[in-house]
């Protein structure tokens, strides 16, 4: 199988939880000898490939957008060259299907028309894999009237949305992320990430992990931070070795006016609720993440909307208890008092009552502990998904050709 991604997020120019599922997709198929792997990323420089084991990387100027005059002309001048760029792989490697990465909503939609158009006329099929609930009528219409052969979802919640608006249910699909269970382990706390923050071994670390990159609304009021620092506020008196470690995603230089300002305002809510001497923020790139999470002791993130929660099953596969929300794709990966808890949003009563249950509570801790552990390793590993992945993209092939 000669099998082509194409994303326009990359996990070596921008963060999130796309990004990672990136890094995952070229660790699993760089080590694959029986399928012909191939991706192509944005990047900022020129137009290279890469070889990494058996996948072969292509970084094209055109997917990335960042300071192109937001002119239709200039746009449709990349998306013109882009698709000549696919059209050129495609040829070059004998690509059998296309699997098109958050199209929907990470480009302008002359990048779909045109790469529906390539790949139709050279009779492969497309895939649209998405991360992202639709939200804008535009990105709607490009799931419904775009001519994909099937659509993969990240979650029930996101296969469900996509119906509610109007796609074809039988060319719709869950297929769930995974966690790399070799990277995000349990092993031993080394405690430098503890040495760097200025903590002991002793301190119980609270981690919420997440970007703060401003969105199309407050990012922090979304990713239920200020919720958080409610929370936390009303009990951490009680604890003297609490601390509160917010993990934000490391943005690249050009983002780095919005992302102060979102930190600025951040700093104000912990300022506002007095718990700054309890409370540390700092940015983490991806590859420093699986030992953040070894280092913590808890792990919640009590956001407003989550299409799937890739960080509740990092932080399980880490052996940490997890408190998360009943929004989303969360409850498809917590099970209310199994491995973690399921709180509503927005309710920091609730919340600050569970996670002190939590440091208080090393019975039901432990149990948390195990459970997510079983779930991360049983369901979401990275190596089960994308071989069940494979499986639905041959199927796909198999159509076409019978």
């Amino acid at each position: 199988m000669n099998v082509l991604f194409i994303s326009p997020n990359s996990p070596y120019e921008s963060i999130g939880g796309i990004e990672r599922y990136l890094i995952n997709l070229i660790d699993y198929y760089k080590e694959k000898n029986e399928i012909k792997s191939f991706v192509v990323l944005p990047t900022s420089g020129e137009n290279r490939s890469e070889k990494k084991g058996n996948i072969t990387i292509y970084y094209d100027t055109n997917l990335d957008l960042k300071g192109v005059k937001d002119s239709q002309k200039n746009i449709s001048n990349k998306a013109r060259l882009f698709s000549k760029n696919i059209e050129k792989i495609i040829k070059e490697h004998e690509i059998e299907i296309i699997c098109a990465e958050n199209f929907h909503l990470g480009l302008p939609p002359a990048y779909s028309l045109l790469l529906n158009m390539v790949a139709g006329a050279n009779n492969i099929p497309l895939v649209l894999r998405i991360h992202s609930f639709a939200i804008k009528d535009l990105q709607v219409e490009l799931i419904r009237q775009l001519m994909w052969q099937r659509i993969s979802c990240v979650s029930r919640s996101v296969t469900g949305d996509c119906f509610y608006k109007g796609a074809d249910i039988d060319i719709l699909s869950t297929d769930y992320l995974g966690v790399n269970t070799d990277v995000f382990t349990d092993q031993p706390k080394s405690n430098k990430i503890r040495k760097e923050i200025g903590l002991s071994p002793d301190h119980q670390i609270i981690l919420a992990a997440t970007r703060i990159i401003q969105g199309h609304k407050n990012i922090l009021e979304e990713k239920g931070l200020i919720n958080l620092v409610q929370a936390f506020s009303k009990f951490s008196g009680r604890y003297p070795k609490a601390r509160l470690l917010i993990a934000v995603g490391k943005p690249p230089t050009r983002l780095d006016n919005e992302f102060n300002q979102a930190y600025e305002m951040l700093v104000g809510y912990i300022k506002l609720h007095n718990i700054e001497s309890k409370t540390i923020i700092k940015a983490f790139t991806l590859d420093e993440m699986p030992l953040v999470y070894r280092e913590s002791d808890i792990f919640v993130l009590p956001s407003e909307n989550e299409t799937f929660g890739q960080v509740f099953i990092e932080a399980m596969a880490s052996g940490l208890p997890v408190i998360g929300t009943k929004v989303g794709g969360i409850p498809e990966i917590i099970s209310d008092s199994y491995n973690g808890y399921l709180v509503r949003p927005n309710d920091s009563t609730i919340l600050a009552q569970k996670i002190e249950k939590l440091l208080v509570d090393s019975k039901t801790r432990n149990k948390f502990i195990k459970a997510g552990q079983k779930t991360a390793n049983s369901r979401f590993s990275s190596e089960q998904q994308f071989a069940s992945f494979n499986t639905f993209l041959a199927e796909i092939i198999s159509e076409k050709i019978n």
